[in-house]
C-alpha cells in the first residue's frame, strides 16, 4: 500500500483529513456555544445564580404562587 503512494500524495491526504477534522471541530464548537447560550437563558429564566436561587425567575414566581394558594386554602 505505502510502496505505491508517494510522500507528496500522503501529505495531500493528511492535509485533506486535517481539514475535515477542523471542520468537524468547528461544527462541534458552534453546537457547544449554542448549548451554552440556551443554558444561560434557562438559568436566567429560572432565576439561578452561582450561589443558588435568586428572588426572581420562574422558580421564585412558582414558589410565591404556591404560598399564595396555600394561604387561600387555610380557613
Amino acid at each position: 500500500m505505502f510502496e505505491s503512494t508517494t510522500q507528496q500524495e500522503l501529505r495531500a491526504q493528511m492535509e485533506q483529513h486535517l481539514l475535515m477534522v477542523e471542520e468537524v471541530l468547528g461544527g462541534m464548537d458552534q453546537f457547544v456555544q449554542r448549548l451554552e447560550r440556551r443554558i444561560a437563558r434557562i438559568e436566567e429564566g429560572l432565576g439561578l445564580e452561582p450561589d443558588g436561587l435568586s428572588a426572581s425567575g420562574w422558580v421564585a414566581d412558582l414558589q410565591r404562587l404556591k404560598a399564595q394558594v396555600a394561604k387561600m386554602r387555610q380557613p
